[in-house]
């Protein structure tokens, strides 16, 4: 199993030892340094996930040490975490000006540092395939380039294919960034909170805000991961027997937090009977993430129909809502996403996510086709057939 690489930059060895005690868990390795000239020297020789940083230190304090870390190449995406005493605004604003990530009172506490510690470790990594993600479509872009130089056919066909892929990844790449936005803002909301009540000790409420916000941002970041591995056929389908009623029942539950927020009724009219073929794992997400718009588009204490039926060899699987409806131009925007032109791409629309987007791959992938009707009652009607097992 990896192990975190953790640094620690404290003058004082007790509190060293005292972050050391907190953090002893398996999945860390602890260094340190007493002073920011020795973490300097650590980090030349060796490579870290994560810094804890005192800031008052003799000589070099840690708005130095910090200001230093972020100027250069091996150090600037190490998150840092400020270790301080001082909680006014004026000294925390200079932490994040210098460059750190987050900051931690002392005295500590035991439960709030590794949650914290955690967060940025998971965000660290998150970043890390990202930004592999993309260096690998980058590869296959130039790679796919050489073979259609090589062969020299249809050239000035080729290079538009080429330029539609490059524009297409750009465009997505952009739009993950615009998803980000939204639980970043929530961590800043609730940090500041923190930062005006920080004298209670037991602040675990807003640590377990920062915590969701950072699992949106997860989440997120994997939806970014599957949509490329999805479009590139990079994904390894593994076809079994699935319950659709089992597992509506679990993307329900996953969503509880938004149904209650909108105070939507759900309410699932499924057969336990219905097994279809596919992937449990694909079909899970497109089942949330169809009724994920749903409820969110639904008015607020209205209801959302969740329903299946048998047609033929095939089990038709729907999720009906009285939200805003569809335009025309939305559903080909949502579903032909990596079919249109770039000019094309920059639309606003009411309904449209990047969760469709990804379903819509899904069924690809199964053969099946997205159905989306505007009822003449109001409201949407999204469905989808798999065949059965």
């Amino acid at each position: 199993m990896k192990k975190y690489q953790i640094l620690i930059v404290d003058d004082i060895p007790d509190n060293i030892k005292v972050l050391q005690s907190i953090l002893s868990d398996d999945s860390y390795e602890i260094s340190y340094a007493l002073n920011g000239k020795d973490a300097i020297m650590l980090c030349v020789a060796k490579s870290f996930d994560l810094i804890l940083l005192d800031i008052m230190m003799p000589e070099m304090d840690g708005y130095e040490v910090c200001e230093y870390f972020k100027s250069k190449e091996k150090t600037k995406d190490i998150p840092v975490i400020f270790l301080t005493a001082r909680v006014d605004e004026e000294s925390i604003i200079k932490g994040f000006e210098a460059g750190a990530q987050d900051y931690v009172t002392k005295p500590f506490n035991p439960q709030e540092l590794v949650a914290r510690v955690n967060t940025h470790l998971d965000l660290k990594s998150k970043n890390q395939k990202l930004k592999m993600m993309n260096l690998e479509l980058e590869e296959r872009v130039a790679a796919r380039t050489m073979e259609l130089v090589e062969s020299n056919q249809s050239l000035e066909h080729a290079n538009h294919q080429l330029s539609t892929l490059e524009d297409a990844k750009n465009d997505f790449l952009s739009l993950m960034s615009t998803e980000l936005r939204e639980p970043l803002n929530g961590i800043v909301g609730f940090a500041e909170m923190l930062e005006f009540s920080i004298k209670n000790k037991t602040n675990l409420k807003y640590v377990r805000y920062i915590i969701q916000a950072c699992e949106k941002l997860t989440g997120v970041s994997d939806m970014a991961l599957l949509l490329s591995a999805l479009r590139f056929d990079r994904y390894e389908m593994k076809i079994l027997g699935i319950s659709v009623y089992e597992v509506v029942k679990d993307s329900i539950e996953k969503l509880k937090p938004l149904i209650a927020e909108r105070k939507i009724k759900v309410k699932v009219e499924i057969p336990k009977n219905y097994i279809i073929r596919g992937d449990e794992k694909l079909f899970g997400i497109s089942m949330e993430k169809v009724i994920e718009n749903a409820v969110t588009n639904a008015p607020s204490r209205s209801e959302v129909l969740v329903g299946a039926s048998l047609e033929g060899q095939s089990v038709k699987v729907f999720v009906q809502d009285l939200g805003v409806q569809f335009t025309p131009s939305e559903v080909n925007y949502t579903f032909h996403f990596f079919e249109l032109n770039k000019e094309d791409r920059r639309q606003d629309f009411k309904r449209f996510t990047a969760g469709l987007v990804v379903v819509k791959l899904v069924m690809d992938l199964h053969k099946a086709i997205v159905d989306v009707e505007n009822l003449s009652e109001g409201g949407v009607r999204v469905s989808f057939q798999l065949p059965v097992y």
